[in-house]
Parts: C-alpha cells; structure tokens; sequence
C-alpha cells in the first residue's frame, strides 16, 4: 500500500508540474503574440496596377515568399476580361479594385462616358469572381470632380497615390526600392504589375519595411489611406481568407460594438459560428453550396447591429443589400419589416442568400 501511495504522490507531482509547465508555455505564447501583434508601428498600402497580366502570377510568388502581403490589385478592366483566372489568385494575398476599362484619359470626358467605364471594369471584376470594387484609382491620377461624383455614385471611392515608384517610366530597381523607403503610416505606393524591375524589388521592399516595423495594409475605402488589414475572428471550423473560390462560402462582415456573432447556416445546417469585429472580415469556409444559404445574427443586445457586405458562393458574389429576404433588418417600424434589401441586421434575425 505503502508503494501505491507513493505512485499516487508522485503522479500528482508530475501532473502540478505538468500544469505548471503549460501554465509558462501559455503565457510564452501569449507574450510571443503581443509582441507579434506589436510589431507593426504603421500600415502601407502596397499597389499594383494594369493587371492582371503574363506577369501576375510571377508576382503574387514573389510577395509570397517575402511575406509582402496583403495588397491591393488596381486592375484595368480588358485585362481581367482576357484573364480572368489570375483574379482568385490576386484575391489570395489581397483585394482587387477599379482602375477603368480601357484606361483612357478622362479630364475631359463626360459624366455617362466616366460612369460607363468605371461600370463595365466593375463588372469584369465581379464577373471574374471578385467582389463589388469599392474604390477607383485614376489612370494618370487624373481627377476632377465629374469623375469623383461618378465614382460615388458607382458606390467608389476615387483615389490616386502618395507615392509615385515610377516604374512605368523606367525606373531602375534600386529607385523602386529607394520610392518604398519613402512610405510613411498610412501611405500609398503606385507600382504596376508587369514590370520586371518591381519584381525585383519586392525582396527589397519587404525587408526595408520589417526594419521600420511598418506592415502592409488594405486601403481604407472611406479616405484611401493604409490601415490594417482585416483580421479573423471568432471561433469555427473555418479560416479567414481573402476571397472565395468555387468549393468555398465567404462572408464579409462587421459589427458595431465588436461583440456581435453571426451564424453562416447552409441548407438548415449551421456550419460556422464567427464572432465580429467592427471593422470588416472575410469569413471562409469550404462549402459548394450555392443556395440555401443564411448570415444569421444571434445575440443582438443593445448597441449591437451587424452589417453583412456581401458573400462569395461558387465563385459568384451576392450582395447583401440586392436581398429581399432579410428577417433582422428594422424597417417599417418592426424587425424583418418593410423589403429587405439592406446590409443591416439590426435584430436577431437573417439574410437570405
């Protein structure tokens, strides 16, 4: 009895060790993310433009492997018309936005000429896969007020750069690289996908920007400037991701207090449960369906509404507000009143895809 009991102690022994060397690993880690999530003293938006081309996937590699990412694809609208298979590419380290159709110089054209070329690359991108674009950059920066009235109206915010690589004028690698140096928090870089040079710089690049602590970030579609890229959140089976190919469901969304949780339910089935942050997020999940399929708010509280941009299902984007099943939005006086056709549930309710 005696040499069970001592068994029994010794076991106990190792399993308070065991407890307390979890306890230090738990709080190792939870340093190391501190100090990861410290590690960047700013954000840059790192551009390209005139894609997709030949070149486009020689590129995504390169930002790849130097950890370059995310970034922001202005893409010229005939180009994603002949290659519209780079685009889910491009949405794997990034988001791809309005850069024309043609790529015409615009100072001197019309209201109707301005819209219908920012409408037609619109829908070239949204054919290709990609979401709804939310900001235009002007080809050769040239803005005036017809053409930002018609990119509001086209829901886009219209843009050009902070700074200027020069690329397309031939700039050397060594002044690609020396142009990147120059960002500063919030700042945005115009190069363009195509251009050997820039690829050579991107290793460059990467490694001037860890020494400055600065990161890559998404460009803010309220005031074109860099912020944070859109991070995951919650806990489900799924992953955060870019964008959505055919196996996949994603879902962009966010909420006003950062506590909302929403439900993605596919054919009666809740397959995912996300916890929101109040700015947006792309949610993915690997799932064919293409119907059948609800963005559920569940725990509505006062100061919590939840506002769902879009999804991606099949490799088609659906927007929120082209809904007309929408059983949490508040209109006509009462939840789930009124048409739907809004990206908001301000109630504990569903958007119907």
């Amino acid at each position: 009895m005696k040499i069970l009991s001592n068994v029994f102690l010794n076991q106990k022994k190792l399993t308070v060790t065991n407890k307390k060397i979890a306890t230090m690993l738990i709080a190792m880690f939870a340093v190391h993310a501190a100090a990861s999530n410290a590690a960047c003293n700013g954000y840059v938006g790192i551009t390209f433009d005139d894609g997709p081309t030949s070149n486009t996937t020689t590129l995504i590699n390169l930002l790849k492997q130097n950890s370059l990412t995310p970034v922001t694809w202005f893409n010229w609208g005939q180009h994603v018309a002949s290659n519209p298979s780079l685009i889910p590419q491009e949405l794997g380290v990034g988001e791809v936005q309005n850069h024309s159709y043609t790529h015409p110089h615009m100072a001197n054209f019309t209201y109707q000429q301005v819209s219908s070329e920012l409408s037609q690359d619109n829908q070239a991108i949204q054919n290709a896969g990609a979401p709804k674009p939310k900001i235009y950059r002007a080809p050769y920066g040239e803005l005036n007020s017809t053409i930002r009235q018609a990119a509001a109206d086209l829901g886009l915010f219209a843009m050009t750069w902070d700074i200027d690589s020069a690329d397309w004028n031939g700039a050397s690698t060594a002044a690609i690289v020396s142009a990147n140096n120059q960002l500063q928090n919030g700042q945005v870089i115009l190069m363009h996908d195509g251009i050997i040079n820039t690829n050579n710089a991107i290793a460059q690049i990467a490694a001037n920007l860890r020494a400055k602590n600065l990161c890559p970030g998404r460009i803010d579609p309220t005031n074109g400037r860099a912020i944070a890229p859109s991070g995951s959140g919650g806990s489900s089976s799924s992953s955060s991701s870019g964008g959505g190919g055919t196996g996949t469901i994603t879902v962009r969304a966010r909420g006003t207090s950062g506590q909302e949780q929403i439900q993605l339910v596919v054919n009666n089935t809740t397959v995912a449960t996300w916890t929101l942050s109040t700015s947006y997020q792309n949610f993915t999940v690997n799932n064919s369906a293409t119907s059948g399929i609800l963005v559920k708010f569940i725990n509505d509280a006062t100061n919590r509404d939840v506002q769902v941009d879009y999804i991606i299902a099949g490799g088609v984007t659906k927007q929120a507000e082209d809904q007309t099943f929408n059983t949490g939005v508040f209109q006509s006086g009462a939840c789930g009143g009124g048409n739907g056709h809004s990206e908001w549930l301000n109630c504990n309710g569903a958007i119907g895809f």
